[in-house]
């Protein structure tokens, strides 16, 4: 590996921002057998880390299927098929923000507004090809990805379309995939966790859905649901990590819009483990302003006090 590197899939509480502190942090490569990414996501942690084996976990199928695509497939094949969409739906290929000072630009809007609409429905009402779902992403709110309870995607229309540096990203992550040994899993991240009882130089890194937000990723039709209920059950399988001795990081927010996780800060500090801050971080709310987050890395070892560069981690 040269550089970190963008997960080409949009998706929200990945932690590229956070990269280089969170990645000083942990073990050396050396001390790690098997990484373990519990909550996977866009999969950027897992693309940057640099140890020789990685677990990528993430219950939502789709992401997963998605990372399996990229990892799988030729990315001129994915781009000639968005390419083609873009042909056949008549989807718009720059920005059609109302905000813009074009006086009739909300007419343009409305009009690619129902050229995606029509995109989304076959998508819906098709066998779902995982490359439309991908195409779908640069078109929709905030490129994000929700789904109802009948599986159906149905995010609104956004003000975003593909753009070339969207076909970098895809390229530089196939590209990384072949460079890596990244074992790609769906699934539920206790049943995972119980398959682990002894320590053999295993590391866990988790960054669970933050209980303090409102998420599309909280959403229970989509991932089940994610409280306080289900911190704390996290909670017990990571103290049982500990008493096994496999050591773990744990990224979450401690306050953000107002909202506290005070149970999360009490549980830390009463098992005596390392709580490591950040600077604020600004999230985008959804088009609805900035949020600041007290970010966090909580960890069950001593930190590392040397200020490492981010080429420490990089071959």
């Amino acid at each position: 590996m040269s550089r970190f590197i963008k997960s080409p899939i949009h998706y929200m509480g990945n932690k590229y921002d956070l990269l280089s502190s969170i990645l000083e942090q942990l073990p050396p490569k050396e001390e790690v057998s098997v990484f373990y990414d519990l909550f996977g996501g866009s999969g950027t942690v897992s693309l940057n880390v640099p140890y020789d084996h990685i677990i990528y976990n993430e219950l939502n199928d789709n992401m997963v299927n998605l990372l399996k695509m990229i990892k799988e497939v030729e990315p001129q094949e994915i781009i000639a098929h968005i390419k083609k969409r873009i042909k056949e739906f008549n989807l718009n290929e720059e920005g059609t923000d109302t905000r813009q000072n074009i006086a009739d630009n909300e007419e343009v809007r409305e009009y690619y507004n129902q050229r995606y609409l029509e995109f989304r429905k076959f998508y819906n009402e098709s066998e779902k090809d995982i490359k439309d779902l991908y195409a779908l992403s640069f078109w929709s709110f905030c490129n994000l990805m929700r789904f109802n309870s009948n599986n159906e995607f149905n995010m609104p229309y956004g003000n975003r379309c593909y753009i070339e540096e969207d076909g970098i990203r895809l390229i530089e992550c196939h590209n990384r995939f072949l460079e890596k040994n990244i074992e790609l899993r769906q699934g539920d991240t206790f049943e995972l966790l119980k398959t682990i009882t002894k320590n053999e130089g295993q590391f866990l890194y988790s960054d669970s859905p933050y209980t303090a937000s409102t998420a599309i990723y909280n959403e229970s039709r989509a991932f089940g649901g994610w409280g306080i209920e289900e911190d704390e059950q996290l909670f017990k399988e990571l103290d049982r990590m500990t008493s096994l001795g496999i050591k773990w990081a744990y990224s979450n927010v401690l306050a953000i819009k107002g909202r506290t996780n005070d149970h999360i800060e009490n549980w830390a500090k009463r098992n005596g483990y390392t709580i490591i801050e950040f600077d604020y971080k600004e999230y985008s709310s959804l088009g609805k302003g900035n949020a600041n987050a007290r970010e966090v890395l909580i960890i069950n070892y001593p930190q590392r006090v040397k200020k490492y560069s981010i080429f420490d981690f990089l071959d």
